[in-house]
């Protein structure tokens, strides 16, 4: 979801207070050792945000209103207050809106948008290194021209907010990668993407160096994405799979990757119209995808938890699995 063009023979790449991962020797070991099978014991809550209260949970996020790529036509704004709010938390859920409204969008200097909506980050705030990332949602809208996405770049990225903290890598070099989770195109409705956006070295600009891209259909077809589906990988330092509810939908090796081996954050956000989101539809006013939480876990051997949510027992409030 991306933070640059690509060829066109490529799709495009997409575009939490500060935290540094703890990770003990002996968590990583557990870790390791669990995900060495592709069946774990279970897993533990590490971090999870469950849409709660009447607002954003900014201590989690930031609204990512310098965003700006693929030729989209969105303006995103911070606003989840207002009439016409582009985040909307109720209910136990958070909505993502996107709304057609001309404007002269403030995070891009006033540059001319026809449309407002949200892109959220965890950057600098909530950042995971391995174990589960998951989240539960569903979109509501199938006219043409929606780009909504679940997906993670690496911490050292140069993009908002930056906090000179080592963030200053372009897209997608290493420390800037990108994981797709979930990506969905209204006008390539029956299917998602998971996918994945690297480079190995400046001398290799144009190569993804590991990971594939892998299309997932769905069973009943594009009205399926309107209906409740949880999207997570489960990630090792040796591979990657991707997951939607309890199917495997794609596993990646990842022993020979150069990247991936950092904290990333989390993204969610409605892209509209550009290269990808392609043309959209007259009709369509308003685009929403909403999200019932996002977590991350880490493996346990003390239950037989196969999601990451807010069913999932708790990690041990010891010290060793704070980021």
């Amino acid at each position: 979801m991306g933070s640059a063009l690509k060829t066109s023979d490529h799709f495009i790449g997409h575009n939490i207070k500060q935290r540094s991962v703890k990770l003990t020797a002996s968590i990583v070991t557990l870790f390791m050792l669990s995900f060495s099978t592709p069946t774990l014991a279970g897993w533990e809550v590490q971090w999870i945000d469950p849409f709660e209260g009447t607002g954003v949970n900014w201590d989690n996020w930031t609204a990512q209103t310098q965003a700006n790529y693929n030729n989209e036509v969105q303006c995103y704004t911070d606003d989840d207050s207002s009439v016409n709010k582009n985040f909307d938390v109720s209910d136990g859920t958070l909505k993502i809106i996107a709304r057609k409204h001309n404007n002269h969008c403030p995070g891009l200097g006033g540059k001319s948008k026809s449309w407002t909506s949200g892109r959220l980050n965890s950057k600098d705030k909530s950042e995971f290194l391995y174990g589960r990332i998951e989240s539960r949602i569903k979109f509501h809208n199938l006219e043409g021209g929606s780009w909504p996405a679940f997906w993670m770049l690496e911490n050292r990225i140069a993009e908002q907010p930056i906090k000179g903290d080592g963030d200053k890598i372009g897209w997608p070099n290493a420390g800037a990668g990108e994981i797709d989770v979930w990506e969905w195109f209204s006008n390539k409705p029956d299917t998602y993407i998971t996918n994945f956006f690297n480079r190995t070295s400046k001398n290799s600009q144009r190569k993804t160096a590991c990971g594939s891209l892998v299309l997932h259909n769905y069973a009943a077809g594009a009205a399926d994405v309107q209906n409740w589906h949880t999207y997570a990988i489960q990630w090792s330092e040796d591979n990657i799979s991707f997951y939607m509810d309890d199917t495997l939908v794609a596993s990646q090796n990842m022993g020979n990757c150069k990247q991936y081996k950092e904290p990333m954050f989390v993204l969610l956000n409605v892209a509209m119209g550009g290269n990808l989101g392609g043309r959209i539809d007259r009709r369509l006013k308003k685009a929403t995808m909403e999200v019932d939480y996002v977590a991350h876990c880490i493996p346990t051997d003390t239950n037989d938890s196969i999601y990451c949510n807010e069913n999932t027992p708790n990690a041990t409030d010891d010290g060793q699995n704070e980021i």
